[in-house]
């Protein structure tokens, strides 16, 4: 499963381009994230991934420590993004993830603002 969690955060948070097929591709139609006291469902993660391109020039995804427990994944990872204005901003993201017929759906995570501006800290669940 930590193949599936690094093809996410390779093709849809590091892609500097939107490409809806990879969301399809990964993420079930049913699914949830809850992020930072917000709930977003299928279609309102996509409007967020949306977001996160507008705002964000390059975004970096290093998972420090992962575990699985049947089909839930569990990642800490650091999430460096260059926003398009030049400034830069990492967030501390403990996930997880539960898996159904290689699909995701439902995250549950939690970001903290490590650098950067605080107008940043909600960068994880922005619509």
């Amino acid at each position: 499963m930590k193949h599936i969690i690094q093809q996410v955060f390779l093709n849809i948070l590091e892609n500097p381009v939107f490409d809806l097929s990879f969301i399809e591709k990964y993420f079930s139609k049913d699914y949830i994230q809850f992020v930072d006291h917000h709930q977003l469902n299928y279609e309102e993660f996509i409007l967020h991934i949306k977001k996160l391109k507008e705002k964000v020039a390059e975004q970096k995804i290093a998972i420090l420590n992962y575990a699985e427990n049947g089909n839930v994944i569990f990642t800490h990872h650091l999430a460096k993004s260059v926003l398009k204005d030049g400034s830069i901003v990492l967030h501390k993201v403990l996930a997880e993830f539960t898996i159904e017929d290689k699909k995701i759906v439902k995250c549950d995570e939690l970001t903290l603002l490590l650098e950067g501006d605080f107008s940043s800290r909600n960068l994880g669940s922005e619509i």
